[in-house]
């Protein structure tokens, strides 16, 4: 049923106070929305879910899992005044039952407007949630169409309120600097004897010179908008003894320091509450010693006004928080005591100088797992004074919180001073679990001295004009008082003393904080260590800066020269630490890095902003390294939300929201290219460093057509909606971006079988490893996923990635799908990771997945990135970090975004052919005339050439060109393998004509073939692909529509089968030699006029028969590839994985393209590479006179080892050593000459000799083996 409304919804946004008006730009629209049927299985609840989407849809914080319609517009000022008007238009009911976040939806459509910046220039962003619960029969009611009008008022901002560039030298860039650890808010004492111990000189220093500096314990503020210090900031101190110029014994200095997280007044609680530090277990002072005289304590003014008021109590507060478990490993929350077999716990605490008859202000936090409501019971003795009611967590699901937080207050009276709370948690259920997450008191306490410290504050109501006096009770004469209220610059005030009481006046302005002291004890600070001179504020003019931790400084310098040499960029390496001593007070704070990133590009020049920020060293969500061998390398930043999975995260997006209205809650649109290498040992940033050489490098290793493969792989659930959203990918790709070939692994096309474990797809899993193998630019999945691979029917698993050996062939990797890439939990390597930490292959990036995502998000996220993926600019493709980039800000402040990182470097380039390649002609006529048919058993020939980028000629170019040839597309049907999946077609070309190999001379090729005689004969559109390399460049080129159909009538006959040679890993292998459990199959065929690859004729495939499984045939068309400038003959390679031990044999069958069929068989013995095997040593000819060659097989193939042979001769000599380092591609050895004689040269004598092989590779392992042979001289 459709309904029409005519409903008007305004929404005005304004701004601060204004100096002027501009004209009122107008926008009208009307905007009409595709939604798609799509739904999602819960794989916890094993439920089907609704999940409301519709095309391009993005998502906000706001609205969960909602799809979100987003307008960007740009704006003068992030001042304007937005006004919104949207008129429903057209709409429908939604008859899903479960739709995913339906609470969220209200009875209107809402509308969210924010004010945004992207590097610089501000927009508006408007949303539309285009979903509610209908007023009347409260079922959801979705937009179709709707009108939109947008008018934007123009205010300038007033010049004092606009952006200022700070500090541009640090305190630390010159002098000697020592660190200084704080553990608790107090007064410090320092004293000639401990800095002596610091190897500080004390007789040579002038205390009157000594310095200290700090900001205090508090964490940064997220909003770049809010205030800040910009640099460490000079305390007051009190040096005792400075008078003489000299730092005596008895001498000492006193500071006041704040310890990690702060204690603020809540004016509408009326109650302190402490904020503690959710990075840092210290804070940190810096002291310094130089020829300059240091800020000191100075005495406060004291008002001559008479007081009004008397303060003689105080608020006190006390705070309990154990930080001992966060329970979904995610977010800033951690909780304290746990409440499950044991459900009682007891806290005393002293209410030390309670006033008589007050009341104690009391806040708890609990949370609690349970599926009913369950209650805390909190009690002083036997009488409970406040019951918590927990909520229940819903039943399992994907967006089910972990665990229900609640907060509440109470009060009580007690005449005592030391109480015990009781917390009592009554379980509804044996599995129910509850964690203290805090408590707080506040309570009036007299104002009575109980040193050696005493902090207070008192609020009241504040009026500047009036003055109040404090008098303090049980004083001494040697009590000080100091006014706090600024940490960094306190001072002294005057008191007056009257016996055991002193007083003194204030002005009633603001509230204040005091500390009093009588030198009996003082805290005492811990020395860190020396600071190196450092200047980040005065650095500038950086295009790439990377923040690396210590341990993988080596590698990060490494890849600066990269960079400096390959891109001209300037590049700038600091470590964590460098950015928290001069942003955050030395303490961990991931907003310091932000804002080291956003001093850097306010102060550099337009031209050398920062464009790229690289992440050395892996993170945790363990800030304080709770958890034995924490991976906290590097920070990245964490949601404060942490129980419920669809709202918590963490990103490094947030260090690039640089711009002025962003970083509150980890809000904004990035600004930078960012990225990380998460590795967390040094061996591990040493592989990666490997391997990024590879992929950049020239040379016939590296390049390859596996450049111009895509492979996107979709799940078969949720009525095949990862299969449709993926089809649109290749859809955008294809018509866009032609010259890529595009492999689809569609789930649901497979055969799925079940097994005692759940369904599997053994056949997706392995032809996986075969893509990956073979090589790809990017394999794309999207679907269900976790930290352990993809799908439920694990087609992709951490065994799988390990086992990959592609190290010259290294894909981007993208995975929409959930937390597949979890980069910050110490206990688990996700699948992610293994993928980028695997030394021997995997991926060389990913732009991936570490909390729950949604799949209408991701695909409008995984849509922005291929519009901008293939497409140069001035020429030049763009960096993978500027691709992410460009594709969050087009996706707007989405939530679901933050969720997906880059794991590798920003500034790399995806390995794009660079150049292009033309056809010329077919069968001698010029393409721009007509194309010949390609008509099967007929013999074709094509020319073509290589361009440069803009198409110009590039007659330089000299090497080969590889050309691939498909049939006409063809049409695949899905098997709806799973409940509730209806089969599904789509298309997708699988069956190649021709591939084979020709030369490129000056820039030109030529390549002719005969077409198989089983293509189908009905005329269609096919498709020719070409790549080209030269070891220094390459070039790829598509040509379409080449037609393909019909037969040559006048084809020649030919009954002659085709010529098979088989081998396992290279032409050394013998029949029934060793392998490992990976070997490579290698076949040679040749015919006289070429082989048939197409697959289309029944039982006429290249196809492989492993241990006579012939319900298991492994079809190998796409393996095989003509050699060079001939169709005649051609190479297969066919990679073999995992494979059990023991004695196998493989036959292979290959037809030509007139349909004759030969075939050849193959054994081998598989050895386990996990254990070193040397068997067939042997030296031939036996017995010999002049030379001998010693031969061997081994399983340990695809490595470089070294190999000793030491002959010895009767009397147990070692007459003669050889030794050379051998790469060793396949299994057999080449053979090893010897010609008779010794290390000397000279010819030893005819006999018996015994010779050990030793074989070693690079990682240490060694086996031997020993044989026999003689010398016969001729006499």
């Amino acid at each position: 049923m459709k309904l029409r409304f005519k409903l008007l919804f305004i929404v005005l946004l304004s701004g601060l106070i204004f100096n002027s008006f501009g004209q009122s730009p107008h926008l009208s629209m009307d905007i009409t929305l595709k939604w798609e049927n799509y739904s999602l299985k819960d794989t916890l609840s094993g439920s089907q879910r609704s999940i409301l989407y519709f095309q391009n849809a993005a998502g906000l914080a706001e609205t969960g899992a909602l799809p979100i319609f987003i307008k960007k517009i740009p704006i003068k000022h992030l001042s304007d005044s937005i006004l919104v008007k949207m008129l429903p238009s057209i709409s429908k009911e939604d008859n899903s039952v479960d739709i995913l976040s339906s609470e969220l939806l209200t009875s209107e459509y809402q509308i969210f407007i924010n004010k945004i910046e992207i590097r610089g220039k501000p927009y508006a962003q408007i949303g539309i949630l285009p979903a509610r619960i209908h007023p009347i029969n409260y079922k959801v009611e979705i937009l179709e169409r709707f009108h939109l009008e947008i008018d934007v008022k123009e205010m300038t901002l007033p010049a004092s309120l606009q952006l200022k560039v700070g500090s541009i030298q640090s305190v630390l860039s010159q002098g000697e600097w020592h660190k200084i650890q704080i553990t608790e808010t107090g007064i410090y004492k320092i004293t000639p004897e401990l800095l002596q111990s610091q190897g500080i000189n004390v007789s040579g220093i002038d205390p009157r010179n000594i310095h200290i500096f700090g900001n205090g314990g508090r964490m940064l503020p997220e909003a770049n908008s809010a205030p800040r210090y910009d640099d460490l900031m000079e305390m007051n101190i009190f040096i005792f003894g400075e008078e003489d110029g000299k730092f005596d014994a008895g001498d000492y200095i006193l500071f006041y320091a704040q310890g990690p997280g702060s204690w603020m007044y809540n004016t509408q609680k009326n109650r302190f509450q402490f904020s503690k530090h959710a990075y840092s277990n210290f804070s940190y002072c810096f002291l310094t010693i130089n020829n300059t005289k240091g800020k000191r304590i100075q005495l406060s003014h004291t008002p001559e006004a008479s007081p009004n008021q008397v303060i003689t109590t105080f608020i006190e507060h006390y705070h309990h928080e154990e930080d001992l478990i966060n329970l979904g490993k995610t977010g800033r929350q951690w909780y304290g005591e746990s409440f499950d077999v044991v459900n009682t716990m007891n806290f005393p605490i002293s209410l030390e100088g309670i006033v008589n008859g007050s009341r104690v202000l009391f806040e708890s936090a609990v949370v609690a797992s349970s599926y009913s409501y369950s209650t805390m019971k909190v009690s002083i003795g036997a009488t409970p004074f406040l019951i918590q009611t927990i909520p229940s967590i819903p039943p399992p699901a994907l967006e089910s919180d972990y665990a229900k937080r609640t907060i509440d207050t109470a009060s009580f009276k007690t005449a005592n001073s030391s109480v015990t709370l009781s917390f009592q948690y009554v379980k509804p259920l044996n599995a129910s679990q509850a964690w203290l997450d805090y408590f707080t008191v506040n309570y009036e306490r007299n104002l009575s001295f109980a040193g050696p410290q005493l902090s207070f504050r008192k609020p009241m109501h504040y009026t500047a004009s009036q003055v109040v006096q404090y008098k303090m009770e049980n004083a001494n004469p040697n009590i000080q008082i100091w006014d706090v209220t600024n940490p960094i610059q306190p001072s002294k005030l005057q008191i007056q003393s009257t016996g055991n009481t002193l007083s003194f006046n204030i002005e009633k302005d603001t509230l204040r904080e005091f500390i009093a002291f009588d030198g009996s004890n003082f805290l005492q600070p811990t020395f860190v260590g020396i600071v190196p001179n450092q200047n980040l504020h005065g650095m500038t003019d950086a295009d790439y800066i990377i923040v690396s931790h210590p341990d993988f400084l080596p590698y990060a310098q490494e890849l600066e020269q990269i960079h400096e040499s390959e891109h001209q960029f300037n590049v700038k390496i600091v470590t964590p630490e460098m950015v928290y001593n001069e942003f955050s007070s030395g303490m961990q704070d991931p907003s310091a890095i932000r804002d080291f990133m956003r001093h850097l590009r306010l102060a550099s020049a337009n031209i050398h902003k920062p464009e790229y920020l690289l992440l050395f060293g892996d993170a945790s969500y363990d800030y304080k390294d709770r958890i034995q061998n924490n991976t906290n390398f590097v920070a990245t930043y964490q949601s404060e939300e942490s129980l419920n999975p669809i709202y918590t995260f963490a990103t490094d997006d947030y260090f690039t929201f640089l711009d002025e209205s962003e970083g509150k809650g980890g809000g904004g649109s990035p600004d930078l290219c960012i990225g990380r290498i998460p590795v967390f040992t040094p061996q591990q940033a040493e592989d990666y460093l490997k391997k990024y050489r590879q992929y950049i490098s020239d040379g016939d290793n590296s390049m390859g057509e596996w450049r111009t493969n895509l492979c996107f792989v979709a799940d078969d659930e949720d009525s095949n909606s990862h299969l449709r959203q993926a089809e649109s990918l290749t859809d955008l790709i294809d018509t866009t971006y032609p010259y890529f070939k595009i492999d689809k692994i569609y789930l649901d096309a497979y055969d799925q079988i079940t097994t005692p474990g759940g369904q599997r797809y053994p056949d997706v899993n392995q032809t996986i490893t075969q893509k990956v193998e073979n090589g790809l630019l990017i394999i794309n999945y999207t679907g269900h996923g976790g930290e352990l691979g993809w799908a439920h029917e694990r087609v992709l698993e951490i065994s799988d990635i390990n086992s990959w050996k592609n190290f010259n062939k290294l894909p981007l990797f993208i995975t929409a799908t959930c937390e597949f890439s979890r980069y910050d939990d110490p206990q688990r390597i996700s699948a992610g990771e293994h993928v980028f930490l695997n030394p021997n292959g995997g991926g060389i990036a990913l732009f991936t997945t570490s909390r729950l995502t949604f799949g209408g998000s991701n695909l409008t996220l995984n849509h922005s990135f291929y519009k901008y993926a293939f497409e140069r600019v001035n020429g030049k493709y763009r960096s993978l970090g500027e691709i992410i980039m460009i594709a969050k800000q087009e996706s707007g402040s989405d939530l679901n975004g933050k969720k997906f990182i880059l794991l590798g470097d920003p500034a790399l380039k995806l390995a794009y052919p660079e150049n292009k390649i033309h056809t010329l002609t077919i069968n001698n006529t010029s393409i721009e005339i007509s194309t010949d048919t390609l008509k099967a058993l007929s013999q074709v020939t094509i020319t073509g050439e290589v361009t440069d980028p803009q198409s110009h000629p590039f007659p330089d170019f000299n090497g080969t060109v590889t050309t691939t040839i498909f049939d006409k597309v063809s049409l695949i049907k899905t098997k709806a393998n799973d409940p509730g999946n209806k089969p599904t077609t789509f298309k997708a070309r699988k069956n190649i004509i021709y591939k084979g190999l020709s030369g490129v001379e000056n820039g030109k090729f030529s390549m002719n073939f005969i077409v198989p005689k089983d293509i189908e004969y009905k005329i269609g559109e096919g498709k020719i692909f070409f790549y080209a390399n030269n070891e220094k460049e390459d070039a790829a080129g598509y040509f379409m529509p080449i037609y393909v159909g019909g037969i040559n009538v006048n084809a020649q006959i030919d009954n002659t089968p085709p010529s098979i040679q088989l081998y396992m890993n290279d032409i050394n292998f013998k029949d029934g030699g060793i392998t490992d459990e990976n070997p490579v199959l290698l076949a040679f065929i040749s015919d006289e006029n070429g082989i048939n690859t197409v697959g289309s004729g029944i039982g006429h495939d290249i196809v492989a028969i492993l241990d006579d499984n012939s319900n298991n045939p492994l079809i190998l068309n796409n393996y095989y590839k003509s050699d060079l400038n001939t169709y005649r003959s051609g190479t297969l390679t066919y990679p073999l994985f995992n494979l059990e031990e023991g004695e196998h044999e493989i036959r292979l069958t290959a037809w030509d393209v007139y349909n004759n069929s030969a075939s050849s068989k193959l054994k081998f013995t598989v050895k386990n590479s996990s254990s070193f095997i040397i068997s067939n040593l042997r030296n031939y000819p036996n017995p010999f006179n002049d030379k001998t060659y010693f031969i061997f097989e081994h399983n340990q193939s695809e490595q470089e080892m070294h190999v000793e042979i030491r002959i010895i001769d009767i009397y147990g000599r070692v007459v003669k050593t050889i030794i050379q380092t051998v790469y060793f591609s396949g299994y057999s050895s080449q053979p090893i000459e010897w010609n008779g004689t010794s290390d000397s040269g000279k010819k030893l004598s005819q006999g018996l000799y015994i010779y050990q092989l030793t074989l070693s590779d690079l990682k240490g392992n060694i086996q031997q083996k020993t044989g026999k042979l003689i010398i016969s001289r001729n006499r």
